[in-house]
């Protein structure tokens, strides 16, 4: 199947897309330092459980660029879903067990990483977020999580969905521009909840070396702009290099915040 090239939709359309493609290389930048810097000890590919589910959760990203192109933006909610519901398991057994192997993790975890429900949640460590936004954030992960489960089994909301599009002549490949967009906005949230969870389930520097420019200044990145990723980066303001210029990096942070 030949993948559609964007300069043959409608330019409203492939302008969306490309907002998409843009959230995923953001999301995948960050994501791949986290891994790189992580990696740096030696014991990561032993002990972390993103030395061997790193691919599944890259590879199910990109795809979500793949699907949106093709119109296929219901399948590319349920990749949505995988990538929460990984970022969540992988934070609660990491902090749970830094230490140990994978293979230990796979025995001691085995009930919490089969199971569909992410309650364990509640029992992740949110240290790089301030304490008035950690019930906050848990919010948002399980409205995320039901929001995106929706679209994993088939239930009568879907079939709603697919008569009303039917009516109105959307298919795949003739999706409006809205509906892409409204994906975005999903997407950008559950990504920045991605990363946030997943910068709990390595040292704490590692959010440090990619949130913090060396001169202080907060890193230019399109997940600034989520009131999480924000938070945690206010998380960094007693280092030393940012007192100079703190009021102005506090200012541009807030600034930045949209979702």
């Amino acid at each position: 199947m030949q993948r559609t090239d964007l300069k043959d939709l409608p330019p409203e359309l492939a302008e969306a897309i490309r907002e998409t493609e843009f959230i995923i290389r953001s999301y995948l930048a960050g994501l791949s330092f986290l891994i790189y810097d992580t990696a740096r000890d030696p014991s990561y590919i032993y002990n972390h459980l993103l030395s061997c589910l790193s691919q599944a959760v890259l590879q199910s990203a990109v795809s979500i660029s793949a699907l949106a192109t093709e119109g296929l933006l219901n399948v590319a909610k349920r990749e949505l879903r995988f990538l929460l519901e990984s970022s969540v398991k992988i934070a609660h057994v990491q902090q749970h067990g830094y230490a140990s192997t994978v293979e230990e993790k796979l025995q001691a975890f085995d009930k919490e990483l089969s199971s569909q429900s992410i309650s364990i949640k509640k029992h992740i460590n949110l240290t790089l977020l301030p304490e008035s936004d950690q019930d906050a954030f848990r919010e948002e992960v399980g409205r995320l999580y039901g929001l995106t489960s929706d679209f994993v089994h088939l239930n009568p909301m879907q079939i709603i969905q697919s008569i009303e599009a039917a009516k109105s002549g959307i298919t795949a490949g003739k999706e409006r521009p809205s509906d892409v967009l409204e994906l975005n906005r999903i997407a950008e949230r559950v990504m920045a909840s991605s990363l946030v969870l997943l910068f709990h389930s390595v040292p704490e520097w590692v959010a440090g070396d990619w949130l913090v420019e060396g001169n202080g200044a907060s890193v230019e990145w399109y997940f600034t702009k989520s009131r999480f990723v924000a938070a945690m980066d206010s998380s960094f303001d007693y280092k030393h290099e940012r007192q100079c210029t703190l009021e102005k990096i506090q200012a541009t942070r807030s600034a930045r915040i949209r979702f």
